[in-house]
């Protein structure tokens, strides 16, 4: 799943709460977890400002993301009329890159987090081990294997083929392409709002998947993953991938620059790896230095149904199944799941 908003812990000491940690948990942010500051009410137009800054300006996973469309569209492969015709010249590498882009990141954050146990349970959510022992229930017998196959088989393929039909549209004329010097305001207004699309898109992709029928044939795949890992974020059913990944589709009608579409694929894709790491963020030189961690979503793999969207938007609140990381509402949530298996 994707990239979520980021808490901000007491950075001198990463251990340290204003409140009582969870027995739940190893370590969690402050609580109750919160939304997006667009939300809030009377409006905090100075924490606005400031989650801007650390989430769109400064070294974040959003804002790597977002260089990384940068350089994609502007220098590694521009979308040109050569790519109006669909040859394997230019479609090849924009599979290569996905699938190499995806072993990159998650499996750079595995070798880190799980691998070279890089920095121990320092932010760690969950107080359990990463599962690496043999069990039935995964693919090849071992969590991280099942959850490769799914990721570059079916995830960076099925994003491939997005990104191949949406360059085939910009290079035909079909999909209106816009350019910063024609449309400034639009061109830097487009990024968050497309973060505020794929939270709605989220939210009902995945409210859809937890139906019962849906969730046992298709979703339980990524749910197998209670205890997550990078490679957790795109260990999903092809179908659940296909519905997941086609958020980046309304750019098909939406006026924009192949650099939206390539900020929002790699919000997707590279999003799920980091957001689904298990750490609130990379620790170095004592401090912060990359953060990753969802833990609103965090909350979803352990009690299930709750917390369907991200905190980029408050669906989850405004209908009922919301999440704060409390005990309370841990306690709230039971119950609602006993009530609808009752049913």
């Amino acid at each position: 799943m994707p990239s979520e908003q980021k808490s901000q812990p007491n950075a001198a000491s990463p251990t340290r709460q204003d409140a009582p940690m969870s027995k739940e948990w190893h370590w969690h942010p402050v609580l109750p977890v919160r939304f997006a500051p667009y939300w809030h009410w009377p409006p905090n137009f100075k924490g606005l400002i400031r989650w801007c800054w650390q989430n769109w300006l400064q070294f974040s996973d959003r804002s790597i993301f977002l260089i990384l469309a940068f350089i994609v569209a502007f220098w590694l492969q521009p979308v040109s009329s050569a790519q109006a015709d669909i040859t394997i010249d230019w479609v090849l590498p924009v599979f290569l890159r996905n699938w190499i882009l995806l072993t990159l990141v998650a499996g750079g954050l595995h070798l880190w987090f799980y691998g070279i146990d890089g920095q121990g349970k320092l932010l760690k959510y969950d107080p359990r081990p990463y599962l690496k022992r043999r069990n039935a229930l995964f693919k090849f017998g071992y969590q991280t294997w099942d959850n490769m196959f799914y990721s570059l088989v079916y995830g960076a393929p099925i994003l491939s083929v997005f990104e191949c039909v949406l360059r085939w549209s910009y290079a035909s004329g079909h999909t209106t392409t816009i350019q910063f010097v024609d449309a400034p305001l639009w061109f830097i207004l487009l990024f968050p709002l497309l973060a505020l699309w794929q939270s709605l898109h989220f939210y009902l992709v995945h409210l859809l998947l937890h139906q019962p029928i849906l969730y046992r044939h298709v979703h339980s795949v990524h749910h197998r993953n209670v205890n997550t890992g990078p490679w957790s974020g795109m260990s999903m059913h092809p179908v659940e991938a296909c519905g997941y990944l086609s958020a980046v589709l309304i750019l098909l009608i939406v006026p924009s620059h192949p650099v939206h579409m390539l900020f929002l694929a790699y919000w997707l894709m590279l999003g799920a790896a980091s957001s689904h790491s298990g750490y609130e963020a990379i620790w170095a030189k004592d401090r912060q230095a990359l953060l990753l961690g969802a833990f609103f979503h965090q909350l979803h793999h352990r009690y299930y149904e709750c917390n369907y969207g991200n905190a980029e938007m408050p669906w989850d609140r405004w209908f009922g199944t919301y999440h704060d990381g409390s005990e309370k509402a841990t306690k709230h949530i039971r119950e609602r799941k006993r009530a609808m298996h009752a049913k």
